[in-house]
């Protein structure tokens, strides 16, 4: 029975649940469209049309599908879904509860309205009082979200979502997870509510990421529904950073994390975070910002932070090889992210590390209208107290950054902002400098520029342009115009610009540009330039020059073009121009020397040549290889025509095959000599112009083959032979040397000897020569004069000077020509009818340029015709002051003569030394002493002399003469002063009785008999303001003695001389020749050519005269002594008699008075009675004048004591 109820109820079921799966399909539900309306309006608050089909299967689980659907008003629909297919909990469903556990909703769209107040309108009621409706699960298909904003127009689609949907109820808590499109881009969306609080608030959180996960955006917090609905959270933005090739460049994410508030006017991030790189945790930025939206949407957005920094570079990079880290970062700047609604941005920022430098104390404020940012300012500093400003607009042209605008730079301590890109150095001349750079700045697409640019430096301004390449075409182009700028000044540029030659980095980052500079004045390698042009462009295979130009750089006129290729060890030079030089000692010359490696002995050889004005070119062969050089132009006095056949071209000119031809010709030969250092040169007298030619041919390696000549009319100067050219510049060289000159003072001149005079001359040599070091002359031989001469010369350099040895052999010497050799031909100007003469001894002004030591022999030297001396021999010496005769060796007279003369020193002064020294032995006076002289002197004479004196002419020097000297004469006679003379004089007799005029007369007969003889006569001089002294002679000849001194002035030749003769081993019996008192002077005047002797005998007249009154005095002189003397002795004995009787007197009055005393002692009498004592006689003081006084020396007549004036004329 229960199997039979069991059966039943089960067929029961089976029916139920047949009936519950095939009805529904039987029915039609488009029947029950209102119904549904009216439940699914209910449910959402808003009017729900189906305007499709309807199905619906209650089994396995209610089943509900329907078609095009509209939620709203048709017109303006809040919601449309193409197709909607549901299926809700069987239970649930018959209680009339709708859980919906899975739906479907293929392209729904959803359309939401922010009206003109800003009030959110979806056409839906989410405040949960519609009928219960749950959803467990819900498919989205190809559905979209559209926004439409009525304040500015503007609607905002996301298409193509799909997700899935949770919800319990359509007032939440509702979860969604899926993607959808906004734009082109495809983006994963999730987002979470839960259920509605008491206040209507939901927490909601959702999440936003770029499908290929490029970024993404996290929002967790409050949502306040309605028609102004907010929310309040925080918000997380997460940008992923590009893909990295290397490990040194994986960066981490970005990240944007604050408090958040939303509502439809505005989106507030009150207080951000911002990392740009996650694995760089320091680095992080603050800041906050307001959005507004509405009708002009805009924001307002600060940023600050500490240090900020971008990453650093790969490690293992060579620095050297890579540009510039400033155009690095040109190709790294990013395009300023444009929102598309205007704002403000500020940012503040304590430091912006850009890997070589930082920025401190940023600030930037710019606006957008979303399409450009205007940067109002933007202000950073960098090292050395330096302010940079920029205003102007940035712009996003398709990703590229673009900035236009107005920059300055303003630099108290330039030295410390120069360490920026430059090396710091010692001395740097921006030291405490001053500068500043403003300018009109451009970035836009690959190239960076600064027009209108002014740099200011130390006060002083200048003009700047720059464009920077830094794309596909690197280059650099720049304009730089300046005004004067001393060397400070310059070196300061100097100091501000970075090392483009020795910094590889330049050529890296420019491998092609451009630059134009002006200055009117500038240093250049440490010269001050004038009207400096120097316009170029610059390639990887060549540097050309379309001006090069300087009036004056350095004492440099230049004006050039050039193209540079090659190498720095090989460059390729070609080009035109002019080259103007006037000052030897111009700095720019010394610094081309230096730079193309100039030797300095062509250094001299360039510096004669100046002043010069050349122009140059130097071009390419055509059809072949090499170069060619032409130059022509001005030199000095000369005009220099250049040619120069390069086989190898410029930087193959050392050891390449080389043809040169050239000429120097100059109409006024003086001055070209002259310019040359050739002064004294004899071409300067001749005719005609004066021509220098050079042909050589060969190569560095090989030497060359060439001649060499200088020639003016008939007289030349040449070579001809090798030339080899060593790696100092040295040339050398083996030929032979022709010489046809009209004066070979010439030759002096080149040897150094400047100012010495020698005769006119025709001469060959074998030449040898390296460079200035040495040279030699071998198998000379020519014709001086009329004197034929041979020999040899060699010349070696010690040092700077130059030092010439050799030995000459004449057929003869003329003394002329000698002395002109020593004292040059000028110094014997005005000799006619003069002692000496006036001439200068100055010829030159300049110390010899050499040192010289010739040895020159000849059989005689010659006076006028007349031999003064046999076999001869001496050195011709000089050097930088003075030029000598040394050891002259010569016979004369008989016997030698050793002779040295020197005049010194050479210099500005116009006063020259003559000095010198002289040894004479042997030698016949009559050989030596001028004509009257040696009429009256004879002997053999031995002797030495020194001297010196100092003047502009031989007169000078003769008027200033000093010295000393001393000499010694064998068998010295004198004519005229015979020794015999005194033995006459003493045969006088009656002298006091003989005529003065008479003694004379016989006296000078006595002098006449013979002359005064001495085996020798021997003396000293000395020299001494140009008079010759010789004091005290004394010579003791035959029976008579000279003595006496004498003054030679040299100026005239004037003589002053006293001498004396007097008696020598005379003993005069008659007593009338006294040798004290027996002088005869002889007085000498007149020249050393004629001299005048007169022989004065007043003095020994007198003298003998003298001597005789004398002689009668001493007779009467003895008859007077022999009187007093018998009168002494008679007187001598009256005194002693008187004596002894005055003794025996006194002996009795003493008695007497002995006696008296006694008696007056016995009878006692006073004193006063006693007998008055009687005064004592006085005795005689003197002798008594007992006898006859003769009457001499009486007071009668003359003076008492006085004697006899025997010579009333004395």
């Amino acid at each position: 029975m229960l199997n039979r109820i069991y059966i039943v109820v089960g067929i029961f079921a089976i029916v139920v649940l047949a009936g519950a799966f095939l009805v529904p399909r039987f029915i039609t539900w488009g029947d029950y469209r209102d119904r549904m309306e009216v439940l699914a309006s209910g449910v959402l608050g808003a009017d729900v049309t189906i305007r499709g089909d309807i199905s619906f299967s209650l089994l396995p689980s209610p089943r509900l599908a329907f078609t095009d659907v509209v939620v709203g008003d048709a017109e303006s629909p809040a919601a449309t879904v193409g197709a909607v297919e549901a299926e809700f909990v069987l239970m649930d469903f018959l209680r009339d509860i709708y859980n919906v556990t899975a739906l479907s909703l293929e392209r729904p769209v959803v359309n939401l309205t922010i009206d003109e107040n800003g009030l959110l309108s979806s056409g839906v009621d989410l405040s949960g009082a519609g009928a219960g409706v749950a959803l467990g699960h819900a498919g989205i298909a190809n559905g979209s979200l559209r926004l439409e904003d009525l304040r500015s127009a503007e609607t905002y689609v996301l298409d193509r979502v799909d997700g899935d949907l949770r919800l319990s109820s359509l007032s939440g808590p509702f979860q969604f997870q899926g993607a959808g499109n906004y734009g082109e881009t495809r983006y994963d969306l999730r987002f979470n509510s839960a259920a509605v609080d008491g206040d209507g608030n939901t927490r909601v959180s959702s999440f936003l990421r770029e499908a290929l996960g490029a970024y993404s955006l996290t929002l967790d917090g409050t949502l306040s529904p309605g028609a102004a609905p907010r929310f309040a959270g925080t918000m997380a933005y997460r940008q992923a950073p590009p893909q990295a090739d290397a490990a040194d460049d994986i960066r981490g994410d970005l990240l944007l994390e604050s408090e958040v508030t939303i509502n439809t006017d505005r989106v507030v991030l009150s207080g951000y975070t911002l990392n740009p790189d996650q694995n760089r945790a320091g680095m992080r930025l603050t800041g906050a910002a307001s959005i507004r939206l509405g009708v002009r949407p805009s924001f307002d957005a600060v940023v600050s932070g500490g240090v900020f920094s971008l990453p650093p570079r790969d490690a293992s990079e060579v620095a050297a090889e890579q540009p510039y880290e400033f155009v690095r970062l040109l190709l790294e700047i990013p395009a300023p992210p444009l929102p598309p609604i205007e704002g403000r941005l500020g940012i503040d920022l304590a430091e912006v590390g850009l890997r070589g430098f930082a920025l401190r104390e940023v600030r930037v404020d710019a606006t957008t209208d979303g399409a450009t940012w205007t940067v109002e300012q933007a202000v950073a500093r960098l090292p050395g107290e330096t302010e940079m400003r920029f205003s102007g607009t940035a712009s996003n042209d398709g990703g590229v950054a673009g900035f236009v605008g107005d920059v300055s730079v303003v630099s108290r301590r330039l030295e410390a902002l120069s360490q920026v890109w430059k090396r710091p150095v010692e001395n740097n001349p921006l030291f405490n400098m001053q500068g500043s750079l403003t300018g009109r700045l451009m970035l836009a697409g690959d190239a960076f520029g600064l027009s209108n640019g002014r740099l200011t430096l130390d006060g002083q301004e200048h003009g700047l342009e720059l464009r920077i390449g830094f794309g596909a075409e690197p280059r650099l182009d720049t304009v730089l115009t300046l005004g004067q700028l001393d060397t400070l000044r310059t070196q300061a540029l100097e100091a501000l610009v970075p090392d483009v030659t020795g910094d590889a980095n330049f050529a890296i980052s420019f491998p092609d540009g451009s630059f134009s500079i002006t200055a009117g004045r500038v240093d250049v390698m440490g010269l001050p330039a004038q009207d400096l042009v120097a316009e170029a462009q610059w390639s990887p295979s060549a540097v050309r020059f379309s001006r090069l130009a300087a009036s004056d750089w350095g004492g440099v006129m230049l004006n050039t073009t050039a193209r540079i290729s090659g190498t720095l060890a090989q460059p390729w030079v070609t080009g035109s121009g002019d080259l103007g030089v006037a000052d030897p000692d111009a700095p720019g010359l010394g610094v081309i020397y230096e730079m193309a490696g100039i030797p300095f002995g062509w250094q001299q050889a360039i510096a004669r040549a100046l002043p010069f004005s050349l122009q140059f070119i130097l071009s390419d062969v055509d059809g072949g290889e090499g170069q060619v050089l032409t130059a022509g132009g001005d030199v000095g006095a000369a005009r220099l025509d250049l040619r120069a056949e390069m086989a190898g071209g410029l930087p193959a000119l050392a050891v390449e095959d080389l043809r040169l031809v050239g000429s120097l010709e100059a109409q006024d030969s003086a001055a070209a000599l002259s310019q040359f250092g050739w002064d004294s040169v004899a071409f300067a007298d001749g005719e005609g112009s004066l021509l220098a030619s050079l042909f050589a041919e060969g190569s560095g390696t090989d030497g060359f083959e060439g001649r060499v000549a200088l020639s003016q009319g008939s007289q030349s100067i040449s070579y001809a032979g090798g030339l080899r050219l060593s790696g100092s510049g040295e040339i050398a060289g083996e030929g032979t040397l022709e010489v046809l000159l009209d004066d070979g003072s010439a030759i002096a001149t080149l040897a150094g000897v400047g100012g010495s005079s020698l005769p006119g001359l025709e001469a060959t040599a074998a030449l040898q020569f390296e460079g200035l070091r040495s040279l030699a002359l071998d198998g000379i031989s020519g014709v001086a004069g009329d004197t034929g001469f041979g020999g040899r010369i060699a010349m070696q350099r010690s040092g700077q000077m130059p030092s010439f040895s050799g030995a000459i052999d004449a057929d003869g010497l003329e003394l002329a020509g000698l002395a002109g050799a020593l004292f040059g031909e000028s110094a014997f100007i005005g000799a006619v009818g003069a002692v000496w003469p006036e001439g200068p001894l100055a010829a030159s002004d300049i110390a010899r340029p050499s040192r010289g030591d010739i040895t020159i022999t000849a059989p005689s030297i010659s006076l006028g015709g007349r031999t003064v001396s046999g076999e001869t021999t001496f050195n011709y010496v000089w050097g930088p002051e003075s030029v000598s005769i040394k050891g002259l060796g010569a016979a004369v007279g008989g016997g030698s003569l050793d002779l040295t003369v020197d005049l010194c020193c050479a210099g500005p002064l116009t006063d020259r030394t003559v000095s010198g020294q002289a040894t004479v032995s042997g030698v016949d006076l009559g050989a030596i002493a001028p004509g009257l002289l040696a009429q009256g002197l004879s002997g053999r004479l031995d002797g030495g002399v020194q001297f010196e004196g100092s003047g502009a002419s031989l007169a000078d020097v003769m008027r200033g003469m000093t010295g000393e000297g001393n000499f010694a004469v064998a068998d010295f006679a004198a004519e005229g002063l015979a020794g015999e003379v005194f033995p006459a004089i003493s045969a006088f007799e009656d002298v006091l009785n003989t005529d003065a005029d008479a003694l004379e007369t016989l006296i000078s007969l006595a002098l006449a008999r013979g002359p005064f003889t001495a085996d020798q006569a021997q003396g000293a001089f000395t020299i001494a303001g140009g008079t010759v002294r010789l004091a005290n002679l004394i010579i003791e000849g035959t029976g008579a003695r000279l003595a006496g001194s004498l003054n030679l002035m040299l100026d005239q030749l004037d003589l002053d001389g006293r001498f004396v003769l007097t008696p020598r081993d005379f003993n005069d019996p008659n007593g009338l020749v006294q040798s004290d008192t027996a002088r005869i002077v002889a007085q000498i005047a007149g020249t050393l050519l004629t001299p005048e002797v007169t022989v004065d005998l007043a003095e020994m007249v007198a003298s003998i005269q003298v001597r005789a009154n004398e002689l009668e005095v001493d007779r009467l002189e003895a008859l007077r002594l022999e009187d007093e003397a018998r009168q002494r002795a008679a007187a001598e004995e009256r005194n002693r008699l008187i004596e002894e009787r005055r003794r025996r007197e006194e002996a009795l009055r003493m008695e007497e008075l002995r006696q008296l005393e006694e008696e007056m002692d016995r009878i006692d009498l006073p004193p006063e009675l006693s007998t008055p004592q009687q005064p004592e006689p006085a005795a005689p003081s003197g002798p008594l004048n007992l006898g006859f006084q003769p009457g001499v020396n009486q007071p009668i007549g003359n003076d008492v004591n006085q004697p006899i004036q025997l010579f009333p004329s004395q």
